[in-house]
C-alpha cells in the first residue's frame, strides 16, 4: 500500500463555505460605486422637496389666516422674516401660528399682510429659496393664494 493510493475513507475533504477577500472586495467596490452615482441626485431631491414642503406649509397657512379672519370677523396678520413667520391678531396682539423655516430654507424679503373679514387681503409676493431653487408664492388682494 505504498504507492501512494488512499482508501476513500482516509481522504480529507474540506469543503470552504463563505466568501474569498476579492469577492468581498468586488462588491463593496460595486456597492461604493451605486453609491456615489446615486447621491447627488438624492441629496437635490431632498432639498427640492424641502422647499417645496415649506411653499406648501405657507399657503395653507394664509389660507387658514383668510379662513379665520372670516369667520372671526377680525383682520389678522401675516407676518413674514428671513427665519419664519407669525400669524397675530394685531387688535390683541395674540399668535395664532408662528413657524421658522427650516434646512436652509429662506425668505428673500420680510414681508407683512392683513387679512381681511370681508376674505380680502394686501396683495403680496413671497420668494421663498433654497439650494435647490426658488418657489414664489403670490397672495392675490382677493385673498387667493398661488404657488409658482
Amino acid at each position: 500500500m505504498g504507492c501512494g493510493i488512499m482508501a476513500s475513507g482516509d481522504r480529507k475533504t474540506r469543503h470552504r463555505r463563505g466568501f474569498t477577500l476579492v469577492e468581498l472586495m468586488v462588491v463593496i467596490s460595486l456597492v461604493g460605486l451605486m453609491a456615489a452615482v446615486s447621491a447627488p441626485p438624492l441629496f437635490r431631491y431632498i432639498q427640492s422637496n424641502r422647499l417645496q414642503a415649506g411653499a406648501d406649509r405657507i399657503v395653507a397657512d394664509m389660507q387658514y389666516a383668510r379662513s379665520v379672519s372670516i369667520s372671526t370677523g377680525r383682520i389678522l396678520r401675516f407676518t413674514a422674516t428671513q427665519a419664519g413667520y407669525t400669524l397675530t391678531d394685531p387688535v390683541n396682539g395674540t399668535v395664532l401660528r408662528a413657524k421658522n423655516f427650516e434646512h436652509g430654507v429662506a425668505l428673500d424679503a420680510p414681508v407683512t399682510v392683513d387679512f381681511f373679514p370681508w376674505g380680502m387681503a394686501n396683495g403680496a409676493v413671497l420668494n421663498l429659496a433654497n439650494v435647490a431653487g426658488t418657489a414664489r408664492i403670490d397672495l392675490l388682494p382677493t385673498g387667493i393664494v398661488e404657488v409658482h
